[in-house]
């Protein structure tokens, strides 16, 4: 039942003739199909179609038919796949009590070169708590990465929470994004930002309200 309300928050992206099943009844098929360690739309199908009447209407099949290959298929064809996993990832945090860290990386996906060299990067936010990725994006590379991580900032809940980040991250943008949302951050300097790691440095050295000499 809680997967239920999880899988009810995706968008049904489906005209009324394409919605002989609820979305969220498919999705759950599909989940639970994985959980029990298939793989592909075939392994899904064949299990629907071996659950019991009881089963099938737990997952919201309620006339005891489960939908068929095509339509599981079409269903994953169709459906917003970013939107899906922004839904799962803020599943995750509300349920993580100790949740309070998400880390923010980049990365180039392997062997993911076309013929003109040119790679796919993805951004990515992970919760180590939890040990689960909470949200991606793609990204269009070194130096491209900080409007693709507001992009990403914008759909995670980060209230509460610390958002740590590698150096290319700490950006005046990025820290008023993340404080903006609710949260904080921890964000390393180097020597290219020499007069703000200047200003860092001072700040620590020099006592914020000096010692009052009493006369």
């Amino acid at each position: 039942m809680q997967l239920k309300a999880i899988l009810q928050r995706v968008a049904d992206p489906r005209g009324k003739q394409g919605q002989d099943y609820k979305l969220w009844s498919i999705l759950g098929l599909m989940i639970l199909s994985l959980l029990c360690g298939r793989r592909g739309m075939k392994a899904a199908f064949v299990l629907g179609r071996s659950l019991t009447r009881r089963q099938k209407a737990a997952l919201g099949f309620v006339r005891g038919k489960s939908p068929c290959h095509a339509t599981l298929t079409e269903t994953l064809r169709v459906i917003d796949a970013q939107a899906l996993a922004d839904v799962l990832g803020s599943l995750g945090l509300e349920h993580g009590a100790s949740a309070q860290h998400i880390a923010i990386d980049g990365k180039t996906m392997r062997a993911s070169k076309d013929s003109d060299g040119r790679a796919e990067h993805v951004l990515s936010a992970f919760c180590g708590d939890l040990q689960t990725v909470l949200g991606h994006e793609a990204s269009r590379g070194k130096g491209l990465e900080i409007p693709d991580a507001l992009k990403l900032l914008e759909r995670l809940d980060v209230k509460g929470k610390i958002v740590t980040g590698d150096a290319i991250f700490c950006q005046k943008s990025i820290a008023t994004k993340i404080v903006e949302r609710g949260g904080d951050y921890v964000l390393p300097v180097k020597d290219n930002q020499k007069t703000l790691r200047q200003d860092i440095e001072t700040a620590f050295n020099e006592p914020v309200f000096p010692p009052v000499l009493m006369g």
